[in-house]
């Protein structure tokens, strides 16, 4: 008897909560975002990054309002802030998407990006009620003006903005690569808690490793054999690509924390 009294109020809620997702989260009805259709032109390139889940070329523009931001406590877009992503698929391989020179995914140019695009204005964004985040909304589209999200479709971006967070303004990666400078690049190992992790990283012979400092202090990526390269000061949040060419053992260390040591594996 306790045990059915137990499941029953679950069984409930299970039932509830489907029908609830059944329908879809409250959205604008009308686009007040606007197809920018001159945004390589008329505004700025913000940072660029590589999804290594999705294998996608992520590049970020502001206008001018958007692109005047500035780090402070707390990130805050100007009214008439527009942000566009756009979205390419890589280059890939059996092995994985094809990286250039430098380390970084190549666009395909045989698949048409898609343009995500957010707009702040006064009032903006209390269509999507529960799911609002600031004064945002969102519509995506394709190069050719038509859309491949509809404002009426927009919520699920509304839903993941709210992850941002208020202090960046509902914007990801702002911080990071924009304002600290990161490359972007597919991350290889971090510098956290004055630790390299992971300690050990293994490549082929002619790639890159990225490093992005994601502690709260100054670090460096200094070779241990006396006489080695050293990387200079690394920023908190900034990043650093190497590029390692002949196979061997890189070991290395922080030369201002003498127990960080890392060790990079290349491999023929």
């Amino acid at each position: 008897m306790n045990r059915l009294l137990l499941l029953t109020p679950i069984a409930g809620l299970t039932f509830f909560a489907t029908l609830a997702t059944s329908q879809a989260p409250p959205a604008p009805a009308v686009d007040r975002v606007g197809f920018p259709a001159d945004y390589k032109t008329s505004m700025k390139v913000l940072y660029r990054f590589d999804r290594q889940d999705t294998r996608q070329v992520r590049t970020i523009y502001g206008n001018a309002a958007a692109a005047a931001v500035e780090q402070g406590k707390g990130l805050t877009y100007p009214y008439g802030s527009v942000l566009v992503m756009e979205t390419w698929a890589a280059i890939t391989a059996a092995s994985g998407p094809v990286l250039d020179a430098d380390g970084r995914f190549q666009q395909n140019p045989a698949v048409a990006p898609t343009l995500f695009v957010m707009r702040k204005e006064r009032g903006f964004g209390e269509e999507y009620k529960q799911n609002r985040n600031g004064e945002w909304e969102y519509a995506a589209y394709r190069v050719d003006g038509t859309y491949q999200t509809t404002p009426q479709n927009s919520a699920s971006c509304a839903i993941c903005h709210l992850q941002a967070g208020a202090v960046t303004d509902w914007t990801f990666r702002v911080q990071p690569l924009y304002l600290k400078g990161q490359t972007g690049a597919n991350v290889d190992a971090v510098m956290r808690d004055y630790k390299f992790l992971p300690g050990v990283v293994r490549v082929k012979a002619g790639a890159t490793v990225t490093f992005v400092n994601d502690d709260l202090v100054q670090h460096t990526i200094t070779d241990r054999v006396a006489g080695g390269g050293d990387s200079g000061l690394i920023d908190a949040g900034k990043s650093l690509t190497l590029k390692f060419t002949e196979p061997g053992e890189f070991n290395f260390r922080c030369r201002l924390h003498n127990n960080m040591t890392g060790v990079v594996v290349v491999e023929p």
